[in-house]
């Protein structure tokens, strides 16, 4: 897996600080890497209301004052971020690896949720305080990278896209290897409270380190999802990803033999003749986001070359694959030498914003774990507001 994880180069394989690397205790898997339904046992602390209309935020300046300004101890920093919006009005946010600091103890956890209200943030709690998304087996975890909220059956859902990822055990800084893609379903019930009812490996356990990573970014357009996917080509010196786009009906999500795949001039079946629909020369990050917008485009927004490259871009199409025409965006930098990182920036069209610009969220870490449990907030992500293109 290539993407900079700063947590992992932080931590190392061994994570030693704490309970990151081991499930919530609940759900156990059966042989097919899938997990039975679960009782409702999540709580959110602290309870907010609900929203009586969707309003608006001035500037990014606001988002970050908001984070700054909220008392979560079991989510004290965390990278990603993706975010979707539930019929009641809040937002709900999923992250990878997330610092928490529980009754004065420091812990990592896989994987975390919050949901917003405005300037209310709840934290979605199991039962044993341990990630939201239970690891695939030890050693296993799940990182979010996109989410998306649906009806089923009158019902509302949450699918959270994963990376399955398998932690190394040498204790070096990018030791983990990404091996397939999974799904994680929770069902919102009247309480308001996301339960995680089911997880299933969507793609199998794979090692190859140029295959897609199904799930990079997500939306639905109410008929049908649109999962992405980025990739490292083999045989190049190059940092950007390839991008590449799958599509799902919404009412049967999990049925493998509707999905069909882009191949460049249609959609069809079979995923081996995927065709990249931006090359990774001028590439995007292993993550990032796509929405379209409601007047008939799409908006892609990731770094330019890679998790390493120098600015936030927005890309736009007049279809979900493409043709894409990259707009340069604000300045994202990344630095290995003096510790500080910035990375994975993912826009929030679901967060209106009052100057009518994009909101964009940007992970940030330092390569330095005692400056990190000591400031936390050296883990926040920081909001920025992008210009959104005229085309």
């Amino acid at each position: 897996m290539s993407r900079p994880r700063p947590w992992l180069l932080l931590l190392g394989g061994a994570i030693a600080l704490t309970a990151g690397c081991t499930s919530d205790g609940d759900a156990q898997r059966d042989s097919r890497g899938e997990s039975p339904r679960k009782a409702a046992v999540a709580t959110l602390e602290p309870s907010c209301p609900v929203p009586d209309v969707h309003g608006s935020l001035p500037s990014a300046r606001s988002a970050n004052q908001i984070v700054a300004s909220a008392r979560l101890p079991a989510w004290e920093a965390a990278d990603i971020g993706a975010s979707t919006r539930l019929d009641d009005g809040r937002i709900v946010w999923v992250f990878g690896d997330t610092l928490r600091d529980i009754g004065g103890a420091q812990s990592i956890v896989a994987n975390s949720m919050l949901i917003s209200s405005r300037t209310c943030i709840s934290q979605l709690l199991p039962p044993a305080r341990g990630p939201v998304i239970p690891d695939a087996r030890p050693g296993v975890v799940h990182w979010p990278m996109s989410v998306l909220a649906h009806r089923v059956d009158g019902k509302e859902h949450l699918a959270v896209l994963c990376a399955r990822v398998e932690r190394g055990t040498s204790g070096g800084g990018l030791d983990f290897t990404f091996l397939g893609t999974s799904v994680a379903v929770f069902d919102v019930g009247t309480d308001g409270v996301p339960q995680l009812q089911s997880w299933r490996k969507i793609t199998p356990d794979d090692r190859d380190v140029h295959q897609v990573n199904w799930g990079a970014a997500s939306f639905h357009d109410g008929r049908s999802i649109y999962a992405y996917g980025t990739r490292l080509p083999p045989g190049k010196a190059v940092f950007g990803h390839e991008l590449y786009v799958a599509r799902l009906p919404l009412a049967t999500p999990t049925d493998q033999s509707t999905y069909e795949f882009w191949d460049g001039r249609r959609w069809q079946a079979d995923p081996t003749r995927a065709a990249a629909i931006l090359p990774s020369e001028g590439g995007v990050s292993q993550t990032l986001s796509v929405h379209p917008t409601g007047a008939g485009t799409y908006v892609a927004v990731s770094n330019r070359d890679g998790d390493l490259g120098d600015f936030v871009y927005a890309w736009t199409a007049p279809t979900p694959h493409g043709p894409w025409s990259p707009h340069k965006g604000v300045p994202a930098p990344t630095d290995f030498d003096d510790g500080e990182l910035e990375y994975a920036p993912l826009a929030h069209p679901e967060v209106p914003m009052a100057n009518g610009k994009l909101l964009v969220s940007v992970s940030r870490n330092t390569t330095d774990l005692q400056r990190l449990l000591k400031d936390p907030e050296l883990g926040v992500p920081r909001f920025v507001q992008v210009s959104l293109p005229d085309s």
